[in-house]
Order: structure tokens, then sequence, then C-alpha cells
């Protein structure tokens, strides 16, 4: 009963803490991403807080049920942990996770920021490719235009180049705002490296389908229990084998393809393959009653075989003691 009661202990402590943590965190890796040499360093604003909040605790809802599973690795609890983890699986998918939907929802249409757009600061020398720029003043937008512009002298770098004094746009498309994406800075972007997204998972797509299944209707209900299905079963694998290191990789792996799945699997470009696969009659019978079939069906067959290993692992180790 200890272990079952320290499983929802560790629980709120993860959660909590790693929600508090994470906003912190993430607030200051958003603020690093606005930064505008020349301009005040402002931490902590309200409206970084208020997205950070909220990213992270739906990142925390994915991995808080995969992440308490390693507490069983080491203190196996019996027919009471498991219990303790089916209700806290349920209070996180059926309470909390739509309970934070709603509050993100209701926030957004009360809780109004201004909005100050920034622009590139002046007297600082941008390097973008061959170029150099250097802002003779800051950018200003008149009434009557679409977007704001600067005098520059812009300065190129190759051998025949020329230096010319110029007025620019501040469009998307301009360079020093493309080629600095996701970045303000074009420093920052040289300094942190180009690369935009590093891990395979796109949390932000995951999380926004997630939340647009509690209202969805049935079908997208459906696709959502699947996916909850899946990340719940791990439980399953976490004393499959004696070793314990060998049980906490198989999770960190699982949990990790189950999320990158599940994310990638709604990029455009995996458009046509999909397609392709759910070409068949019973996949497309299937659409009537489910929101994307075929990742219903690969999640619920994952799960039956996480859930599978379970059982017979637990079957195994009662007979195996009683021929002790």
């Amino acid at each position: 009963m200890k272990k079952a009661l320290r499983l929802a202990i560790i629980y709120l402590f993860c959660l909590i803490v790693g929600t508090v943590l994470g906003t912190v965190l993430y607030s200051l890796y958003l603020n690093l991403l606005n930064f505008i040499a020349g301009h005040d360093i402002s931490f902590f604003s309200d409206q970084e807080l208020f997205n950070s909040f909220f990213y992270v605790l739906f990142c925390m809802l994915l991995f808080i049920i995969p992440a308490i599973s390693y507490y069983r690795i080491r203190h196996p609890g019996g027919i009471m942990q498991f219990v303790v983890y089916v209700v806290l699986c349920v209070v996180t998918w059926l309470i909390i996770m739509p309970c934070a939907v709603k509050l993100q929802n209701y926030c957004l249409k009360h809780v109004h920021f201004t909005e100050k757009e920034e622009y590139l600061s002046a007297n600082y020398f941008r390097k973008v490719d061959d170029s150099i720029y250097y802002f003779t003043r800051e950018f200003e937008r008149a009434e009557d235009e679409n977007y704001a512009k600067a005098p520059a002298v812009v300065i190129n770098t190759k051998e025949d180049g020329i230096v010319s004094y110029d007025t620019v746009l501040n469009l998307p498309g301009f360079d020093l705002n493309r080629k600095a994406a996701p970045y303000r800075e074009i420093q920052l972007k040289n300094i942190f490296g180009s690369e935009r997204n590093p891990i395979p998972i796109d949390f932000k797509t995951l999380i926004s389908h997630i939340c647009d299944s509690y209202s969805g209707g049935r079908k997208h209900i459906l696709l959502l229990l699947s996916f909850v299905l899946l990340l719940s079963s791990l439980y399953g694998v976490t004393t499959f084998f004696e070793w314990r290191l060998v049980n906490a990789i198989i999770i960190f792996i699982s949990d990790s393809s189950i999320l990158c799945f599940n994310s990638i699997y709604f990029h455009p470009e995996y458009d046509a393959l999909k397609a392709s696969f759910s070409n068949n009659g019973a996949i497309r019978a299937l659409g009537n009653v489910v929101h994307e079939p075929l990742l219903f069906l690969i999640n619920c067959f994952v799960a039956l075989i996480f859930i599978t290993a379970g059982v017979i692992r637990f079957v195994i180790r009662i007979y195996s003691k009683k021929a002790k």
C-alpha cells in the first residue's frame, strides 16, 4: 500500500515541480527567440508566462504517465499499485487535461495582452549571406502602410561588391527575418545553429489535436482514447525483463516512438501514404466510427502487444512463485 501511495505522491510532485520549472525555462527560451539587440530585456512577461505555462502543462501531462512508470521498475507494488496507476491515468485524461483545455480557452477569450510589434534596431551590423545591413534609423510604419520601413546601408562583401543605401521593408520574406527564424536576430541563429527542431516530435501539433479531440465529438474521442490506452499500456513492460536498465530503455524508446509517430502522422507530407493504406474497405468502414481509423488501429494494436506482454509476465511470475 505504501508503494501505491508513493506512486500518487511522485505523480503530484513531478507534475507540479515539472510544470513550474518548465514554465520558467520555456519562458526564458521564448525571450531568447524574441530578443533584439539594442532593446531592453524583459524576462517573464505576462504573455510569455501565459504561453509557457499551458504549453509546458500539456507536455507534462503527456509525459507524466510514462514517467511514473519508471517508479514501478525499481519498486513493483502489486495490485494496489496498479489500481492507483489506473486512477492516475483516468484523472489525467478525464479531469486534468480537459480542465486545462477549458481554462486555456477561457483565458484566451477573457485575458488580452497588449501586443507591441518590435522591429530590428538601428546602429547594429547584421550579416546574412554576403550582405551586411546597418539600419541608420528605427523602423517606422505610417498609418496608410502595411509594413514598416527603415533606411539601411547595405554592404556586399563579395570582391566586386558595392555599398548601397536602400529603404528596407520589414517583410516576412526579408532576408534578416526569413533566415533568422525561429529567432529574431540573425546573430543568435549563427550562434545556436540553424536546426529548427532537433527533436523529431512535433509537440505543438500533437497538443493541438489532443485539445481539439475534447470538442470534436465521438470520433475524435475514440482516437484520443486509443492514444491514451497506448501511453498507459507502457506500464505492462515496466518489469518485463529481469534487468531494470533494459526495462527503462524500452519504456524510453517506446514512449518517444509513440509521441513521435502520433505527431508526424498528421504532417501533410504523409497524406498520400496514409491514403494508400486507407483504401482498404475495412478501414474506410471504420472511418464512419472513428476519426483517422488507420492511426486508431495502429495505436490499439501496439497497446494490445504491451498489455499482453504485461499479462504474460504477470502469469509467469505467479507460477514461478508457486513452483518455489
